[in-house]
């Protein structure tokens, strides 16, 4: 296949959204165009406040550290969802939750759960059949596309393997999802096959890794290396969980690191444009919740994003902005082919939404908007909250009631920012899952009914 050369244009996200832009423009656009190379990886359920990355006391991401040594590590970065479907799916599209509408949805066309007795069925929504992703943009224009992945919500039928010419989701068959060194092992051999077989085309290669999602279950040395000094190991204690999950972590870690390295001694570490980031984080007992998928608490929004940039770099810098996980879609298109009119204008709003399941949670659905240091949240049941990041990290003070006046701004300008984004397009048929996916789902706790 020919690759279609395509002249860079500036991105339309304005510059001061990030050191990122900076990077990856003047480093990819060399005098032929050619464009590089894009390995993108996702840490599933990794907080970015357990990255030794980000400042964590414990050595947890010595792989990633390595990486961050040579780009962009954002450390204001955070997800629109805090779940993995709608975070993917932002991911690939370039759209906030509101827009692309993959998430639980009582009318939804997907029967997650027909098997189960629950008062309206476990119903979700996919991403549409219609949806232009990334990957089907980079195809498009010459590239290999390719992706191995791990947890259940990435199985092909939830339709983010739209695009990708290569989608293996072999093997996750159970609450484990797939382990980090079968994903990066079946990765190396895609990758291997594309170089040896169409060395001058460029390729795109997806990664999602999985280990550190619940039930927390390490390598024992792995676990051992995290606990106490004379503690016992014991999975089934949740004063454990914690170290168990950063144990976790720096096993997948391992692997990110031997997935890199393939890169170098392929020699095509240079060319390619590196993004490693999360699609949401974990609660360990903060506002008396444990997991994720069911608020908006911080834990579960803020996430790594570390950029290696191709054909330039090797300097390690900081950038401050606060950034959203959908914003990569166009960021990547910016560094490889450039924007098309089809693609989805970018939206700078960054604001966070989930709706957890009706037939088993009685929650609500909430949205966060984000707003200089203020971050306001509001519930579909008419509760809102309002709290100062910056004195207050942890969101233990409501400020609701003691700041009317940004309360009401923030109200308003939430109703005026979710009014101008465009409406999901329409569903796909209705198909129920198959019965491995749904006691897959089930097992991780999923699909849990009364």
């Amino acid at each position: 296949m020919t690759l279609r050369r395509v002249r860079l244009r500036a991105p339309r996200l304005r510059l001061a959204k990030g050191v990122f832009f900076a990077l990856v423009l003047s480093a990819c656009a060399t005098e032929d165009h050619t464009p590089p190379n894009v390995l993108l990886v996702t840490l599933d359920t990794t907080r970015v406040d357990h990255l030794s990355t980000y400042g964590y006391a414990r050595a947890t991401s010595p792989q990633l550290d390595r990486l961050a040594a040579e780009g962009t590590a954002h450390t204001r970065a955070v997800s629109p969802s805090s779940w993995t479907l709608p975070a993917h799916a932002s991911l690939f599209t370039g759209k906030l939750p509101r827009s692309h509408g993959a998430r639980y949805d009582p009318e939804g066309p997907l029967l997650l759960a027909a098997a189960i007795d629950a008062p309206e069925g476990i119903r979700a929504r996919g991403l549409a059949p219609g949806e232009r992703t990334l990957a089907a943009r980079l195809r498009d224009a010459g590239y290999a596309t390719g992706a191995v992945v791990a947890g259940p919500w990435l199985l092909e039928a939830f339709g983010l393997a739209a695009g990708f010419e290569h989608w293996d989701d072999a093997g996750i068959v159970d609450y484990a999802g797939r382990p980090a060194h079968e994903v990066v092992a079946a990765a190396r051999r895609w990758l291997g096959t594309v170089l040896r077989s169409e060395p001058r085309r460029p390729f795109f290669l997806f990664v999602n890794l999985y280990d550190p999602h619940f039930p927390y279950d390490p390598p024992s040395a792995h676990a051992r290396r995290f606990l106490p000094p004379g503690v016992q190991l014991d999975r089934q204690q949740r004063a454990q969980w914690p170290a168990l999950y950063d144990a976790e972590i720096f096993a997948m870690d391992e692997q990110l690191g031997i997935l890199l390295d393939y890169l170098r001694e392929s020699g095509v570490w240079d060319e390619t444009l590196v993004v490693v980031t999360s699609d949401h984080g974990e609660l360990f007992g903060e506002h008396g919740e444990w997991g994720h998928g069911r608020f908006l608490h911080q834990p579960l929004l803020a996430i790594p994003l570390v950029v290696k940039p191709a054909r330039g770099g090797g300097r390690a810098s900081r950038d401050d902005e606060r950034v959203s996980l959908h914003q990569v879609f166009g960021w990547i298109l910016d560094a490889t082919i450039g924007h098309d009119g089809e693609d989805p204008e970018p939206s700078e709003t960054v604001l966070a939404e989930v709706h957890p399941m009706t037939a088993t949670d009685s929650t609500g659905h909430w949205v966060a908007l984000w707003d200089g240091p203020l971050k306001y949240l509001r519930a579909s049941s008419g509760v809102e909250r309002l709290h100062d990041l910056e004195r207050d990290p942890s969101e233990e003070v409501d400020l609701a009631r003691k700041r009317p006046k940004d309360l009401a701004r923030l109200r308003t300008r939430l109703d005026r920012e979710l009014a101008a984004l465009p409406a999901p397009l329409p569903a796909g048929a209705e198909v129920e899952i198959d019965r491995e996916t749904r006691e897959a789902l089930e097992r991780l706790g999923y699909l849990d009914t009364p």
